[in-house]
């Protein structure tokens, strides 16, 4: 992926360039730490004094807010494109996306059609205010256990039977390579041929400009642009049979958006 490159810069033009971008980060940490102490607050009166429909629906209205107001403060402006092709009413959904950045995560609960869980790696639970929520709303997978990954299938199908929406990174980790798109994982597909139900692709086009692994603690103001797919059927999907094509079909559509978004805008 291509991100600005700051060495062909003069050097004293450089240096200056360097500090917005570190100010700017740090602002972005600060605005993430305050709203997200606001957010918290929410979410522990709706865990302890609500529940069933109204505790999803307000959970679903917090999290949409928080990652408004994070991207708000950022200055980042998120355009979406596809939202039409997706039917809020029609039950839950496994969204499966590229992943680019740390900007992706307020980018998806911004822009989701229907509310919905995030796969979270474990090591989120260390994180203050972020590992609460993740207890609460999302589910773990520890990589590195084989169990761990089969009990994590089960807790999201638990999560599918309960009519919410599960979201995966298909890729299973940020994109630090110069492809446009890395290796899909299967997990996300093979939930999906299991409780046979719908999947829907979300291309995310340039939230590394806004924050890359490449370059961490800097980062800048951008426009990042959504295209979400309708959504591919699994009714009658097997593992043994369609898991592979499944996989290649998701993968492509995302490829192809993520190719068609930069040739249009000559990136």
């Amino acid at each position: 992926m291509q991100v600005f490159d700051t060495e062909s810069l003069p050097a004293p033009l450089r240096v200056m360039v360097v500090l917005m971008q570190r100010l700017w980060f740090a602002w972005c940490c600060l605005a993430t730490l305050l709203i997200g102490l606001v957010a918290l607050a929410c979410y522990v009166f709706i865990f302890n004094f609500l529940s069933g429909t109204k505790a999803s629906n307000a959970a679903y209205f917090v999290t949409k807010w928080w990652g408004k107001a994070l991207l708000t403060t950022m200055l980042v402006r998120v355009t979406s494109e596809g939202l039409e092709k997706i039917n809020p009413e029609a039950g839950a959904y496994i969204l499966v996306s590229n992943h680019l950045s740390v900007v992706d995560i307020p980018i998806c609960m911004s822009t989701a059609p229907v509310a919905f869980s995030f796969l979270a790696k474990k090591e989120v639970d260390k994180v203050p205010i972020i590992g609460y929520l993740a207890r609460n709303m999302h589910v773990y997978v520890d990589r590195k256990s084989k169990e761990s990954r089969k009990q994590t299938l089960e807790r999201m199908k638990a999560h599918i039977d309960a009519g919410h929406s599960i979201h995966v990174y298909a890729e299973g980790t940020r994109n630090k390579t110069n492809e446009l798109l890395q290796n899909f994982y299967d997990g996300a597909f093979k939930l999906a041929i299991e409780t046979q139900q719908p999947i829907v692709a979300l291309t995310i086009c340039d939230s590394d400009k806004v924050s890359t692994p490449k370059k961490p603690f800097l980062g800048a103001p951008a426009w990042v642009h959504c295209i979400w797919d309708a959504p591919i059927s699994t009714k009658g999907m097997t593992i043994e049979n369609d898991l592979e094509h499944l996989k290649a079909i998701v993968r492509e559509r995302i490829l192809q958006n993520l190719e068609r978004y930069h040739a249009t805008y000559h990136i």
